[in-house]
């Protein structure tokens, strides 16, 4: 496995942070706009992209959602969760066989196939 590693900025850490414990809150709208500024702070954050995308998703924006997770990939094509977590947005849009693609894909790296 190839994971990028990162050196991650003070703040864009402490945004996401604050996004991270936003979004358990439920509150998604000021968890974006936290997302949003450790982005702005560190735009090749992918974990931050794949946390946008879960609130994206949890909001019903499931398009930008996709996108999020797409950007999170090509960033970090390791991340498990981000694979994952793009199968089950797909999954709500209706794109089964793409969604299974992406989850299968998740399940692999994170088992180590």
């Amino acid at each position: 496995m190839n994971r990028t590693v990162l050196h991650i900025a003070e703040k864009a850490g402490y945004y996401a942070r604050m996004g991270m414990e936003t979004a358990t809150t439920g509150n998604y709208t000021n968890a974006l706009e936290y997302y949003d500024r450790a982005l702005k702070e560190m735009p090749g954050y992918a974990a931050i992209w794949r946390e946008k995308g879960n609130c994206l998703d949890s909001m019903g924006r499931c398009d930008e959602a996709v996108r999020c997770f797409d950007q999170a990939l090509q960033l970090d094509p390791g991340d498990a969760e981000a694979w994952f977590d793009k199968g089950l947005t797909l999954k709500k849009l209706g794109n089964e066989e793409e969604a299974f693609r992406c989850m299968s894909r998740g399940v692999d790296l994170e088992i180590g196939v």
